[in-house]
């Protein structure tokens, strides 16, 4: 096809393939949890099981849905500015060539689903996915860049991702243990 819109719907299926994965894995687990600690008999005495489940996936699947849509917006918007640093083009030829890529992540999304039990299968799926994404990205804009560019370009991608996610561990950390301590035990 040489309509270029034709992968724009690619993304919003790949949000809605991997937040569905992941909240079945979820809901899968989180129903085993109620059950453990005695908590899904009574539930079931309001709601029934069917109820449960739906509740659960839906609740799972917003959550899912916001988070991976909050993570395109964030990649787009750095790997935009990333070209805005490092790409002499003014025409934004790079970024038509980069748009067929969300068809990695349509294919993760696909692959996702066949690993519904096993949530870090999911999370696998979808790392690897993203480096195929990246060195997909890399491969069709190193054209467009000197040798020099394209280092700054990778190296602002990565440095962003590593100090994103470290930063996310830290808080997250943190916050468990503010948590702990302030439990009375």
């Amino acid at each position: 096809m040489k309509n270029t819109y034709f992968t724009s719907y690619f993304p919003l299926i790949s949000i809605l393939l991997f937040s569905t994965s992941l909240s079945i894995s979820t809901v899968m687990h989180v129903i085993d949890y109620l059950k453990t600690f005695g908590i899904y008999d009574g539930m079931l005495e309001f709601f029934s099981a069917n109820g449960i489940k739906l509740a659960l996936f839906i609740l799972f699947a917003l959550i899912y849905f916001m988070v991976f849509s909050a993570l395109k917006l964030i990649a787009n918007t750095v790997t935009e500015l990333s070209l805005l640093f490092f790409s002499k083009e003014s025409t934004g030829e790079s970024l038509t060539k980069i748009r067929g890529g969300s068809s990695f992540y349509l294919i993760g999304g696909a692959l996702s689903l066949l690993s519904i039990q096993f949530i870090v299968g999911i999370a696998a799926v979808f790392v690897v996915t993203s480096v195929i994404y990246f060195v997909f990205i890399v491969y069709q804009i190193s054209s467009a860049l000197t040798s020099y560019s394209l280092i700054g370009l990778v190296l602002f991608q990565v440095l962003f991702w590593f100090t994103f996610l470290l930063g996310n561990v830290y808080l997250f950390v943190r916050l468990y243990n503010s948590v702990m301590a302030s439990l009375p035990i």
